[in-house]
């Protein structure tokens, strides 16, 4: 009985399951470093963990992130990142999104 199409197929599957891993693994290590090199709080590297995964960052998206926190306490928070170079902004009034300025490998 020949098992070679099975074996591919699990291999494959592994291969698809390490690389996503691997990934998973650089973004958590560039977060950290953010994090660390610009002491930020556990709010705003939850922010900066939004933006690794996602092209944006809208207020909306951190008030899911923060469903606990004021609206305006998130307001300052990015205010920080801004301030720190972290974060830049693109659009304006309603159409506020964020994204990161910080280039990272």
């Amino acid at each position: 009985m020949d098992l070679t199409g099975w074996l591919d197929y699990f291999v494959d599957g592994l291969a698809t399951q390490m690389n996503e891993v691997t990934e998973r693994g650089r973004r958590v290590i560039r977060r950290d470093a953010i994090v660390q090199k610009h002491g930020l709080s556990v709010r705003q590297a939850l922010a900066v963990g939004h933006l690794l995964e996602n092209p944006a960052l809208r207020i909306e998206d951190y008030e899911q992130l923060c469903p606990d926190t004021n609206r305006r306490t998130l307001q300052r928070d990015i205010k920080g990142l801004l301030e720190k170079g972290v974060l830049k902004l693109e659009g304006s009034a309603r159409a506020v999104r964020y994204k990161l300025k910080i280039k990272w490998l």
